[in-house]
C-alpha cells in the first residue's frame, strides 16, 4: 500500500492545481522589461480567461497562481510582493503576504534560466466586491532588479 506524507500530498495537490489553472493575459512592468521575462501567467480558478476577461476570484477560496519567468540577473534569493496596482506607481500591498520567494521557486536564481513561481493565496472575506489590477513582483533584495507584471482580476461572492 502507498503512504503519501503530508507534504507528499500538498505537492500533488498543488501540482493538480496548476496543471488545471488558466493561461491569462499580462502586462509586464515598464521597470522590468530590460532584467525579466515574465514567459507565462497561470491562474486557477480562472474560466474567464478564455475570453480574455479578468478572473472572478471567490472570496473564501483561494487562488493559485503560478507564471513562468526567465531573469536576466543572478540572485541569491528573492523578495516577493502582490498588491493592488491603484497607478504606476501606487500600489496597495497584500501584506499577509510571505514574502520569502524562494519557498515557491528555487533558490538561487541565474540569469537567463527559466524558473516557475507558485503560490496559493487566500482571498479574504473582508476583501471588497470589485474588479482589481494587481501587480506581482520577484526582487532581488541588493540590486532591486525585479521580475514584475500586472493582470487583472475580480473579487466575486
Amino acid at each position: 500500500m502507498l503512504h503519501l506524507t503530508t507534504m507528499s500530498l500538498s505537492l500533488l495537490l498543488l501540482l493538480a492545481a496548476v496543471a488545471n489553472a488558466e493561461v491569462v493575459n499580462f502586462q509586464p512592468c515598464a521597470d522590468s522589461v530590460d532584467t525579466c521575462t515574465i514567459d507565462q501567467v497561470r491562474v486557477e480558478p480562472c474560466t474567464q480567461a478564455e475570453q480574455n476577461a479578468a478572473c472572478h476570484i471567490r472570496r473564501r477560496r483561494p487562488s493559485t497562481i503560478s507564471f513562468e519567468f526567465t531573469p536576466k540577473f543572478d540572485a541569491d534569493r528573492l523578495e516577493a510582493s502582490l498588491g493592488w496596482a491603484k497607478s504606476e506607481t501606487e500600489e496597495l500591498p497584500l501584506v499577509t503576504m510571505d514574502r520569502e520567494a524562494c519557498k515557491a521557486t528555487t533558490c538561487p536564481i541565474r540569469a537567463g534560466v527559466q524558473q516557475t513561481y507558485t503560490l496559493t493565496v487566500p482571498i479574504e472575506a473582508k476583501f471588497p466586491l470589485r474588479s482589481y489590477t494587481i501587480r506581482w513582483a520577484l526582487t532581488d533584495p541588493v540590486t532591486s532588479k525585479r521580475c514584475c507584471f500586472t493582470h487583472d482580476i475580480k473579487v466575486v461572492r
